[in-house]
């Protein structure tokens, strides 16, 4: 499906604004606080009230915005017509384990997606913690704060590091090989976790994230913000049903990993 050039900037404007309401309202307000209420998932994962009344806010800024695009949300589910051919995909909260412990290292996600591809269209990574807001639209290039980011492989400035999620979630995936390959065999292996190491992967900071077991939520949004800041973009389905193993960065350095860790 092809939007014009307008409709993908008014998307991501409306994706910003957003993210930001939500960042301004329940998620900061609750961040450190020792009022916030915490409860268990099915899945043994960890939902704030934080989370919850975020996603209220971002569904609501959408659909003043957009009404005709339904919303699909992590913890809201999905709100509209199965023939709809765009969605909205939200992660309110993209990291509470770190959200809950007070880290700063967590984020908002909202993409735009057409439903029949699962081409995302449009993507936003707001970091409210560091008052970053990382944005793309297919064909319009990458931003942070309105400034142009770019994958690169840190050749030239430094370093290469390379940033695998937690332990936990490799293990849980059946890729905890690919953790100690990574940890044997990097000499600037980083703990960049969530949409915060999306984030650094996205203005050079880090050359390289291996992020397994991933929900569609997860992913949505750097599914266009990589290519658009010339970084490649690989995934393959996880062992986890539903998930996928993924793998962002400079095409270099994606290839270099992808070889040493034998995936495929």
């Amino acid at each position: 499906m092809t939007l014009d050039p307008s409709t993908l900037r008014d998307a991501v404007a409306a994706a910003t604004s957003a993210a930001k309401a939500a960042a301004d309202g329940p998620i900061m307000s609750l961040f450190r606080s020792p009022a916030l209420r915490v409860e268990t998932k099915d899945d043994a994962s960890p939902v704030s009230e934080a989370d919850k009344a975020a996603e209220e806010v971002i569904r609501e800024h959408l659909g003043a915005r957009f009404p005709d695009i339904p919303v699909f949300g992590e913890e809201g589910g999905y709100d509209g017509p199965a023939d709809s051919p765009l969605r909205w995909v939200v992660d309110p909260i993209d990291g509470t384990i770190a959200f809950i412990r007070g880290v700063p290292l967590f984020g908002t996600i909202i993409a735009l997606e057409e439903i029949a591809t699962g081409e995302t269209l449009a993507g936003v990574i707001h970091l409210p913690g560091l008052g970053e807001t990382y944005a793309a639209a297919k064909g319009q290039g990458c931003t942070c704060n309105g400034d142009v980011v770019r994958v690169t492989d840190g050749s030239a400035s430094g370093p290469r590091l390379v940033s695998a999620g937690d332990r936990a979630w490799f293990e849980e995936a059946g890729v905890a090989d690919a953790h100690d390959k990574l940890t044997a065999s990097t000499p600037f292996l980083r703990g960049y976790t969530d949409c915060f190491g999306h984030a650094m992967v996205l203005r050079g900071a880090v050359s390289v994230m291996v992020d397994p077991g991933l929900a569609p939520w997860d992913l949505a949004a750097t599914r266009v913000l990589v290519p658009e800041a010339g970084g490649r973009f690989w995934s393959r389905p996880s062992a986890l049903p539903g998930k996928v193993d993924a793998m962002l960065g400079s095409d270099a350095a994606v290839g270099e990993v992808l070889a040493s860790l034998g995936w495929s």
